[in-house]
């Protein structure tokens, strides 16, 4: 990963500005900012970051707070076996509550954090985080906002676990991708799928094909196709005959 040119506190109006068109996703973290928050976010570095580099894995100590400006990151966990499950994505705007964890109490970072696209990212010190969160009301009560929101989303994740079939996860997932790509066809592979959602290829075939047959979907090598939006809501809530092999 190559460092880019960090932002300078040395010309405070111009760098004020860099920042602020930088940080637009950011407008929670932004508006409210006291002289302590940008204090710290003046020393931030800039910095390319390429596509499926692994940002924080397992047992790791995080050594910095990444604001995202472009680019995605993928947060999953990975089984003994090799199995993973997708349990969210950070975008820009948003923050990685595993990172906030390992910086506030020093823990290490239980899980995996991989770049899905190439990305820009401001990075902060863990000594400038920290400093930031004693002096700065403003930065100290984003980031609690920001733990309670995406905790409350946590729960959500693990209640789908524990409580939903595995075909209206699936249901649900397709709905997503499909309301993203806007109706078009999504590149993907079974595999992919069962990444995302914790569980066999084998499964995840099953049901695709299911789908297939009640024509919400059409499958075609490294692609799903959209037929009917209206049935794959329909099976997304649980309507209509049930595979006992899919449940």
């Amino acid at each position: 990963m190559s460092v880019v040119q960090p932002i300078q506190p040395a010309q405070p109006e111009s760098n004020f500005a860099d920042l602020k068109a930088l940080l637009l996703d950011y407008p929670d973290l932004t508006e409210n900012a006291d002289a302590q928050c940008w204090e710290m976010l003046a020393g931030a570095k800039l910095q390319e970051i390429p596509a499926r580099t692994v940002l924080f894995h397992e047992n790791m100590v995080c050594e910095y707070f990444m604001l995202i400006i472009e680019g995605c990151i993928r947060v999953f966990k990975e089984s003994s076996e090799g199995r993973e499950v997708t349990l969210y994505r950070v975008e820009p705007g948003q923050l990685c509550i595993h990172n906030l964890n390992s910086l506030v109490d020093g823990s290490n970072y239980p899980i995996i954090a991989r770049s899905e696209k190439p990305m820009r990212g401001l990075l902060i010190s863990r000594s400038a985080f920290k400093k930031a969160l004693d002096e700065s009301t403003s930065f100290r009560n984003y980031v609690l906002r920001t733990l309670t929101g995406r905790l409350a989303q946590m729960a959500d994740l693990i209640s789908g676990f524990a409580f939903d079939r595995l075909d209206l996860r699936v249901a649900c997932w397709l709905n997503e991708q499909f309301e993203r790509s806007c109706g078009r066809p999504i590149k993907v592979t079974h595999s992919d799928v069962a990444d995302e959602l914790g569980t066999t290829r084998e499964m995840i075939s099953r049901i695709l094909k299911d789908f297939e047959h009640k024509r919400c979907i059409q499958l075609a090598r490294g692609k799903i196709h959209l037929v009917c939006k209206h049935t794959l809501h329909l099976v997304s809530l649980g309507k209509g005959k049930v595979r006992k092999d899919l449940a």
